[in-house]
């Protein structure tokens, strides 16, 4: 029950999400512990071979699926879409990584996404001059009035490594610096499908309820079993 309590909870995530810029789904990964060999033992007679048992299942992760999402087009020239890795954003726990490509100029002319968390550059944050003509190369460099002001750094996770979710559309890993590929007026959508997600949260509940069923049937059993058991000591 426990498992399937967060196979619906990863599961209703995903589905929230289903409509946020970049981001990307995630799987509970499920373990079952050892089967133990059940034996039918009756007076000296040598142990009968009843067949394994399972003894449960645990979540042993939650990975997250580094799969694009689908790419739709913009009217915005602040929205890029990154083909081939995340960018590289500042925040209050140090450089952490966004697939999230709305972007906007904050206050102070920096380049920022909608989240506020300012986006790094080649030679460190990128500041814009306020009503410039902005374009992004497919290079992924920044260029204002036909000036170009930085390069925006782009990585991927090393050697295939884990992508941890931190929350507000930011992910952490170990990363390595890749040549940009950037679409300007574009965005990459989430790859969550939700009819999929749907279907396996309709799974997730049954089988959460055929469990639950199973442990009310043996405490039921339990039950009567210690009634009768005191009405004939």
């Amino acid at each position: 029950m426990l498992v399937e309590l967060a196979r619906v909870n990863t599961i209703s995530n995903n589905l929230a999400n289903s409509d946020t810029v970049g981001y990307k789904r995630s799987q509970t990964v499920i373990r079952g512990f050892p089967e133990a060999l059940l034996y039918r033992l009756r007076n000296r007679e040598s142990p009968l071979p009843l067949g394994p048992i399972s003894t449960g299942a645990y979540v042993d992760e939650v990975v997250t699926l580094n799969i694009p999402g689908n790419y739709i087009p913009s009217s915005n020239p602040l929205d890029i879409a990154i083909k081939n890795g995340f960018l590289v954003v500042d925040t209050p726990l140090g450089e952490r990584f966004t697939k999230n490509g709305q972007l906007a100029i904050n206050s102070d002319g920096y380049l920022v996404t909608s989240d506020g968390y300012i986006v790094l550059g080649t030679r460190g944050p990128i500041r814009i001059q306020q009503g410039g003509n902005i374009v992004f190369s497919n290079a992924g460099e920044v260029i204002v009035d036909g000036q170009v002001v930085d390069t925006l750094r782009i990585v991927s996770p090393q050697g295939g490594d884990a992508i941890e979710k931190i929350g507000e559309n930011l992910v952490n890993f170990i990363p390595q610096p890749v040549q940009p590929e950037i679409e300007q007026y574009a965005l990459e959508l989430s790859n969550v499908n939700t009819i999929r997600e749907m279907v396996e949260l309709i799974s997730a509940y049954r089988a959460y309820e055929a469990n639950q069923k199973v442990v009310q049937a043996e405490d039921g059993i339990t039950d009567r079993l210690l009634s009768d058991l005191g009405r004939f000591a």
